[in-house]
């Protein structure tokens, strides 16, 4: 009973973690090819087959995916009494839950290199071919389990699986199951079990295809703003109150003067202004009031190691509002500044230098 609830714990856990995740559902595909085992007396190499399986899935959550999988090929055994070895043919669908131990363990990420995952499922192997058996029963072998031509019989199984990622959308996938079937599965009793399952091992390779849209990285919390397009009537912004004392200054203060350009910095997927950065805001500030003549350009940035398009052009957008929210705050009239956001279509610094406002005093 004890066992049962923390396993009943561990799911509920993990389903926990799912839903604290951004993340976007998405359907993927498998294609997997193998060799197979069948336990039973003959050698190792004799029982071996070849075996494939495709499989369908839903990623419903950050960790948990559910498929319905369909696989099979050959078995093979081999008789009571001679010893002859006998292949028989059967197709099987499964429907499995998945767990992906990286996402529920450590959150979800679309760029992890490789993922360790594991599943259990149950359904049914549809056996299609047993003619081989029925030949050795006619010739006088003992097999009392013996089925023709087609049979169902129930199957469980369960497996682990790894995902490397080779694209955004496309995985180098392995996978190993154990299934298990009734005893007559194999036509014949095996006395080593006791009337106890009939035991069938996969390995499997192949490809995993997402066949949805990449799930998107978390949206950046910027400052609460509206981008103006051009042409359009202008909405009001919201205030925004800014910390007057500064914090950490920059190691080396940036000239101001009429032609020059100041660089302001932000966080990671951030618009908010930094207090290191109000210190170099407020010698602007004090630039421009002492030089009413002197107009400023805003130019956005955002940096292309991260995100994606879309991402980094809004938030080249939200970094620009701060920077001029800041300026007219402190009293400095709107139309000496110009804007522009360029996302991450230009890229002035280098590698995270690249969020940025670059403030061209003219």
């Amino acid at each position: 009973m004890k066992k049962v609830i923390f396993a009943l714990a561990l799911l509920a856990a993990f389903s926990f973690s799912a839903k604290a995740q951004e993340f976007t559902p998405y359907p993927y595909v498998q294609l997997q090819g193998g060799v197979s085992y069948d336990f039973g007396d003959a050698s190792f190499p004799k029982l071996l087959s070849p075996a494939a399986q495709i499989a369908v899935g839903y990623q419903f959550v950050d960790c948990w995916s559910v498929r319905f999988a369909v696989n099979g090929w050959q078995a093979k055994h081999t008789s009571e009494k001679t010893n002859t070895l006998y292949g028989y043919k059967f197709v099987q669908p499964n429907v499995d839950l998945v767990l992906d131990w990286g996402a529920g363990l450590f959150g979800w990420r679309d760029d992890r290199p490789a993922t360790i995952y594991t599943f259990f499922g149950a359904g049914a192997a549809i056996g299609l071919e047993n003619g081989k058996a029925n030949d050795l029963a006619a010739a006088g072998e003992h097999l009392p389990l013996l089925w023709q031509p087609v049979k169902a019989f129930w199957n469980t199984r369960s497996g682990i699986g790894t995902d490397i990622r080779l694209t955004d959308r496309i995985a180098l996938n392995f996978e190993f199951d154990a299934q298990f079937y009734p005893e007559s599965f194999n036509s014949r009793y095996n006395p080593k079990v006791a009337s106890g399952p009939d035991f069938h091992f996969a390995l499997l390779g192949g490809l995993k295809f997402n066949l949805g849209w990449r799930p998107k990285k978390a949206k950046p919390v910027v400052a609460p703003a509206t981008y103006q397009p051009r042409n359009e009537p202008k909405k009001q912004e919201p205030k925004k109150e800014y910390r007057e004392e500064p914090a950490k200054q920059q190691p080396a203060e940036q000239p101001i003067y009429q032609g020059a350009d100041v660089d302001i910095f932000f966080d990671l997927n951030k618009s908010v202004i930094r207090d290191d950065q109000v210190n170099t805001l407020n010698r602007l500030v004090s630039f421009m009031r002492n030089t009413p003549d002197a107009k400023v350009k805003l130019d956005g940035y955002a940096d292309k190691q991260t995100g994606n398009a879309e991402i980094n052009q809004e938030l080249s957008e939200q970094r620009v509002i701060a920077v001029r929210q800041y300026l007219v705050s402190r009293g400095i009239d709107q139309s000496r500044i110009s804007t522009a956001a360029h996302g991450d279509k230009v890229q002035p610094f280098s590698g995270a230098q690249n969020r940025a406002v670059t403030c061209r005093i003219r």
